[in-house]
């Protein structure tokens, strides 16, 4: 009986029958969903591949053979619209994540360039120093080594090494004046 009931349906259906395709969309709506769920495990897929399967109905009636029950036909037609919304989802979802990288790789290279040319201009604000400034600065801040030990490592005193260490704070704070917005 309710497979004579579904051929009556798709019948009027396939004359345009809006009532009797409300029919066939609160009798199968639910079946549909739970079907479609179990399948996916996700809400949205579920119902959104159910509502396209019966947008495809209404705006196709053609779809449905008169020779196949209509039940069938529309499990077939939800479970090929769930399988197409998975590959979608994959789809986008890798499309995200390539996305992600690619923002993330460009970031740390454009904060790598801007370290690199920020060590360039500090290197360069350096080699501007006068050479036994240059000297001492370099054995302070490169070599680690305290004032006491420049002072015997370059036979000279304590109070020079200040000294020379204050004028190359002062002379490199007036070379990377200009730079101080992207140091």
């Amino acid at each position: 009986m309710p497979e004579k009931l579904d051929h009556l349906l798709v019948s009027k259906i396939k004359e345009g029958n809006k009532q009797a395709f409300d029919s066939l969309f609160f009798k199968y709506y639910n079946p549909l969903i739970r079907y479609a769920l179990n399948l996916c495990k996700n809400n949205f897929i579920a119902e959104d591949s159910v509502q396209q399967t019966f947008i495809k109905i209404w705006k196709n009636p053609s779809l449905l053979p008169i020779d196949v029950p209509v039940g069938k036909i529309l499990f077939s037609f939800t479970h090929n619209q769930v399988i197409d919304e998975i590959r979608k989802e994959s789809t986008r979802k890798k499309y995200q994540d390539s996305l992600i990288y690619f923002q993330e790789t460009s970031q740390n290279e454009l904060q790598n360039e801007d370290k690199l040319r920020s060590q360039a201009i500090i290197e360069s604000a350096i080699d501007k120093l006068p050479e036994k400034t240059k000297e001492v600065f370099r054995l302070a801040k490169q070599d680690g080594l305290s004032y006491d030990e420049i002072a015997s490592y370059l036979k000279i005193s304590q109070k020079t090494v200040e000294n020379q260490m204050g004028n190359a704070y002062k002379k490199l704070r007036e070379y990377l004046n200009p730079y101080k917005e992207i140091l």
